[in-house]
């Protein structure tokens, strides 16, 4: 993933209780936006994203690519 793109927010990992959303990621579980930056969270890769109007920070395992071709 790179700056620019078009991502979804799935949420936690498979396998991961409803209670595990919490902060943003409850706020934009399953929304659209648009990564705007790149960061690390204790060795986790992570990346910044413009969301709903808000600037959030999720983990990559928490979003995936949309496709633009659809």
């Amino acid at each position: 993933m790179n700056v620019g793109d078009i991502v979804r927010i799935k949420g936690p990992k498979a396998g991961g209780a409803t209670w595990a959303l919490h902060g943003p990621l409850r706020d934009h579980h399953a929304q659209v936006g648009m990564i705007v930056g790149l960061a690390k969270r204790l060795y986790i890769p992570a990346a910044k994203v413009l969301v709903m109007g808000d600037l959030a920070e999720f983990d990559i395992d928490e979003l995936e690519e949309v496709n633009e071709s659809r």
